[in-house]
């Protein structure tokens, strides 16, 4: 207690101190002068005039001198005696402010007599309990203490804050008389400021007032008891803390200081509390019960794990998923059995967090495990997360290579999900193991191997898939693969080699599903080889590949399929083609829509004159609006005479004109003038 008592003027001198010589270090219109007395008198007359608005200066040059003052003796004892003057009542509020928050820091002995008085008034109690602050134990806690006697009610709250603040234990007589008072205010400000305390006097004063109270809940008095609990603890009196604590703990307590007491037991408890630890969970109490479980990892027994694994059984289910999380958090071999254990408990929550645990801590032993559950009956959410507990497993290439052996000895729902598992580990063993099992027999597993290839796959891996593709039968593992393929064409680069590999696998083809799906595939090539089989792909004898080929030149990503698109749309032999070719040439139209010319112009001409409804009508006026060339407003006025399409095509004539009136104003003003005019 003593060398807290020494300690204390220093500790708050020095980081008050850093402060003003942060503030000194500032630069300032003044030059860095060593200050006179004149000169401290001087801006001391002039900050004692200071309100709020006004320049500051006075004030800063006081803080340099502050500053400056840490080596100079003389220098401190005449700013301290000018601060003093600024506490006079003729100074205003702020100047006394300044002075007091000065004080906490160049204040010796000599400055208590002036703080005293400011002590008995609302106004000025809190910047003398702010200068008092920083003083060492003795006088200052004097002048505090008489003060209580005297001052006002809201003056007196500040002060017992401060004897708090600055654990006066010479107080602790003085704050329980006054804990008793009639004002609630002083009254709860006595008990806190004995929890602050935090000595044995302050504790015996507390237990009273708790034994009196009319509540033994009170909140007040409970803060301050748990806060004075953990200050006998820090301050080294284990035996008193221990029974602070323990009365902090009877059920008549609220749950949240139960927890609280538990939680100051434990940590000095010498074995960390593992037998107060094991007596609770083995109990019934559910207000300490969580915080037991939790402070089961920072046991250092190495009989722990083993010791609380064996409870597991006996708990509650919500309680086994605590208890699990934590013996997860050990790690050890004896928790790790624990946990793989309640892979098989019948609560499907329990069963959850097992499946996550050992995602965190297990190994490749884990596998075989999670693989196990994987193949058993339960619901989507819980086959989630063990395909989340074996993605997440450390080890790297031992972990892959135990799923690789539990997918070849696995059922079809099962091989699947761990297909999709090693596709998310992407490990060195994944491509192999997908291509191998893209030619299952079972549906199942080739989807999910077509999908794992579509994550996994690489440019160098095209070639493969296209392979797999045309063994694929079924129209899902069909459809998985072109996903596939799609991907890796997407990785390889150079598009004559993408074109050539399709192209390759096109030639080997076996009926018009897996035709069909390569077809699909050219528009991600996109050169002139892939067009040609397309174009010669539409005079297909067969209905459905010679749909696909115009599907899929609809779908070409640049202008070269324009001549052959237009054919279709003139001429097309179903209007669901007319209809598919339209959209792919209004996209290309689109796209040429940022550099607009009279080329583009021609073909929305063309657009339009092979237009055989209103329908098409819509969709070219839709685009057509975005060509900002003058030229187009001559395409869009002449519809604002067809009323089925008029407000598309107004639509699309302020569009046009608004983006060529800066170079085309009087074009741009006939056609506003012609919606104006249109019936």
């Amino acid at each position: 207690m003593s060398k807290l008592r020494t300690t204390l003027k220093p500790r708050f001198f020095g980081s008050l101190l850093a402060v003003s010589i942060c503030l000194a270090a500032v630069p300032e219109a003044f030059p860095a002068p060593s200050a006179t007395p004149d000169e401290i008198a001087s801006m001391v007359n002039a900050a004692a005039a200071y309100v709020p608005g006004q320049s500051r200066a006075p004030f800063r040059r006081l803080e340099q001198w502050v500053g400056q003052s840490v080596s100079d003796g003389a220098t401190r004892k005449a700013l301290e005696g000018g601060l003093l003057r600024l506490l006079a009542p003729s100074a205003t509020f702020e100047a006394r402010r300044f002075a007091c928050q000065q004080l906490g820091i160049v204040g010796s002995q000599a400055a208590l007599p002036a703080l005293a008085p400011l002590l008995n008034s609302d106004e000025t109690v809190g910047i003398a309990c702010l200068a008092l602050t920083t003083f060492p134990p003795g006088n200052a806690d004097e002048i505090l203490r008489a003060a209580l006697v005297s001052a006002p009610s809201a003056a007196r709250v500040q002060i017992i804050n401060t004897l708090g603040d600055r654990r006066d234990y010479d107080s602790v007589k003085l704050l329980a008389q006054w804990a008793a008072a009639a004002d609630r205010s002083v009254a709860e400000a006595a008990v806190a400021a004995l929890g602050k305390i935090g000595d044995e006097k302050a504790w015996k004063a507390l237990t009273t007032l708790r034994q009196s109270a009319p509540s033994p809940v009170d909140p007040v008095l409970t803060e301050a008891a748990i806060r004075c609990a953990a200050a006998l603890a820090a301050s080294g009196d284990d035996k008193l803390a221990t029974a602070a604590y323990q009365s902090l703990l009877l059920p008549s307590q609220p749950p949240y200081v139960r927890r609280a007491a538990m939680q100051g037991l434990l940590q000095l408890d010498k074995d960390q509390g593992e037998l107060r630890i094991l007596q609770a969970v083995r109990g019934s109490d559910a207000a300490v019960k969580p915080v037991a479980i939790a402070a089961v990892p920072s046991l250092r027994s190495k009989r722990a794990s083993e010791r609380f694994a064996a409870e597991l059984p006996r708990l509650q289910p919500q309680e086994q998923v605590w208890l699990i999380d934590s013996l997860a958090r050990r790690a050890d071999p004896p928790a790790r059995a624990a946990i793989a254990q309640s892979l098989a408990a019948p609560d499907p929550e329990v069963r959850r967090a097992a499946i996550a645990a050992l995602g965190r801590v297990g190994d490749a032993s884990a596998v075989a495990l999670l693989a196990r559950v994987l193949a058993a009956p339960h619901d989507p959410e819980e086959r989630r997360t063990i395909e989340s507990a074996l993605i997440g497993l450390s080890g790297g290439p031992a972990i892959d290579k135990a799923i690789l052996s539990e997918l070849k000895q696995s059922s079809s729902t099962t091989r699947a999900s761990l297909i999709g598992v090693l596709a998310r580990r992407q490990g060195p063993v994944a491509n192999p193991v997908f291509f191998e099992q893209a030619d299952s027999a079972d549906p199942v597993v080739a989807q999910a191997a077509f999908r794992a290839l579509a994550k996994t796959a690489g440019a160098s891996d095209l070639p493969a898939v296209l392979r797999k593709l045309l063994g694929a039968r079924d129209a899902a593992v069909l459809a998985e693969a072109e996903g596939a393929a799609t991907q890796a064409i997407g990785k390889l680069g150079d598009a004559p080699s993408r074109s050539a590999a399709v192209l390759d696998a096109l030639r080997k083809a076996q009926g018009d599903d897996s035709l069909i799906a390569l077809l699909r595939l050219l528009p991600r090539c996109g050169d002139a080889q892939a067009l040609v089989v397309l174009k010669a792909a539409q005079q297909d004898s067969s209905v459905r590949v010679r749909e696909a080929a115009v599907r899929a030149l609809a779908e070409w990503p640049d202008e070269s399929a324009w001549d052959v698109l237009v054919g279709i749309y003139r001429q097309g032999s179903t209007e669901a083609l007319r209809s598919v070719a339209l959209r792919g040439l209004v996209r290309l139209a689109n796209d040429a829509n940022a550099h607009p010319d009279a080329k583009l112009v021609e073909r929305y001409r063309q657009l339009l004159a092979a237009s055989r409804g209103d329908a098409d009508l819509k969709l070219i006026l839709g685009t057509l609006g975005a060509a900002a060339h003058p030229d187009a407003l001559q395409l869009a006025v002449p519809l604002l005479a067809n009323a089925a399409v008029r407000p598309e095509a107004e639509a699309a004539v302020k569009k046009i004109a608004e983006s060529v009136k800066a170079q085309h104003p009087q074009a741009a003003q006939e056609a506003l003038q012609k919606i104006q005019a249109a019936p």
